[in-house]
């Protein structure tokens, strides 16, 4: 037995045209809008606390777009490596791992050249319960980014 589903031409149209609109505006939020680029406030973060926080809370809400804004070198972001796609994808394995209740930075001495800088980041209520994960994070002169994150002690048990 086979199921036809008729659709009239007006609202097969009207479909068309809210799904080329959501496209659209899907393209426009994921890219920051026209003219929006590497050195604007679309990347990276004012410090390196700001990196690392925003880049957790984006984890927990599984924003990939916005962590992938926030890691990067001090090259600047690492979609301009990698590319959004694989950089998103990426970023879906680090949420996952990532995704908690609650976090806390803790300050740590280790400074490295450049402005590179160490922090150990407790993280409760993740698929582990409570681990401290390093992060590192870097700056391009303008903008901070998470560079690396220690993940060995966030590894399924």
């Amino acid at each position: 037995m086979r199921t036809v589903f008729r659709v009239s031409a007006g609202v097969g149209v009207a479909v068309m045209a809210v799904a080329a609109t959501g496209f659209a505006l899907a393209g426009c939020a994921s890219r920051g809008g026209a003219g929006a680029g590497y050195g604007t406030e679309l990347y990276g973060a004012e410090s390196a606390e700001a990196a690392i926080g925003r880049f957790l809370d984006a984890a927990r809400l599984r924003d990939y777009a916005a962590m992938a804004r926030l890691f990067g070198t001090d090259d600047g972001p690492a979609e301009r490596r990698w590319g959004r796609a694989e950089t998103e994808q990426r970023m879906f394995v680090l949420a996952g791992l990532l995704a908690s209740s609650d976090f806390e930075l803790r300050p740590n001495a280790v400074s490295g050249s450049g402005g590179a800088s160490r922090w150990l980041v407790d993280l409760t209520g993740t698929r582990t319960g409570a681990v401290r994960v390093p992060f590192f994070t870097v700056s391009d002169g303008n903008r901070w980014f998470v560079e690396r994150i220690g993940t060995e002690g966030l590894r399924t048990p």
